[in-house]
């Protein structure tokens, strides 16, 4: 419990954060339920957001507790504006493969204005199911081995994580010819390793804030005029 007095700050940011995608996943859900079915199945989406914020506060109290990661640390409007454009480029760059190289889908983006409160949403989960959650517990089982220090379990921790997003795009991409297959791969890794190096350095709301300013760029607003321009 004492985790909790000491770093209240950091909880509290973390369950304004949580209080907020909570709001979009009810009125989302309120305006059309089955949005999130084509990503979580026949789960309801609440339930699996609530698994996803107790999932959220129990790893980060042991990041908090064990490891040099933060939820919320002050930085400059300088770094906020580093991060921002490293998002825009890749948002840029996924655009332009999107164009000339791959052949994904038409109907892989959720459709604007349910994208403003999807992504959020969805992103939410993402960062708690695909870095909280495995980065703690792969720094649980490397601990075990007096070995390696606290550092090298980071470094092996973020590299070994970074690999999780990519294998779950191409596995749900098979249908995909063999270049989109090896461009989704090589991009979501580069992705994933990214944010999480924000999140080493950073903290956890620019790591997620990063992911919110490429979905807008990529699946928000690209997804709204992408139909048009290319199907």
């Amino acid at each position: 419990m004492k985790i909790f007095f000491k770093e209240r700050f950091q909880f509290l940011i973390f369950l304004y954060l949580s209080l907020g995608v909570v709001a979009f996943t009810l009125i989302l859900s309120y305006i059309d339920y089955y949005t999130f079915s084509r990503f979580l199945g026949n789960f309801n989406p609440l339930l699996a957001l609530l698994i996803t914020i107790i999932t959220g506060f129990a790893v980060l109290t042991f990041l908090l507790s064990k490891t040099q990661f933060v939820i919320y640390k002050k930085q400059t409007p300088k770094t906020y504006f580093i991060v921002t454009g490293i998002a825009i480029i890749f948002g840029i760059e996924v655009i332009a493969a999107d164009i000339w190289l791959v052949d994904y889908s038409a109907d892989i983006n959720i459709l604007f204005p349910k994208s403003l409160l999807f992504y959020p949403s969805i992103g939410y989960i993402v960062e708690v199911f695909f870095h909280l959650l495995p980065i703690s517990l792969i720094i649980i089982v490397l601990s075990s081995f007096r070995k390696f220090s606290i550092n090298k379990i980071v470094w092996i921790s973020i590299i070994t994580v970074s690999i999780i997003e990519p294998l779950y795009q191409v596995w749900f991409t098979d249908h995909y010819s063999l270049t989109t297959t090896i461009y989704t791969g090589i991009h979501v890794f580069l992705f994933s390793l990214t944010q999480l190096l924000i999140f080493k350095y950073l903290d956890f709301i620019s790591m997620y804030m990063f992911r919110l300013v490429f979905y807008f760029i990529w699946h928000i607003l690209w997804g709204y005029f992408r139909l048009d321009l290319l199907f």
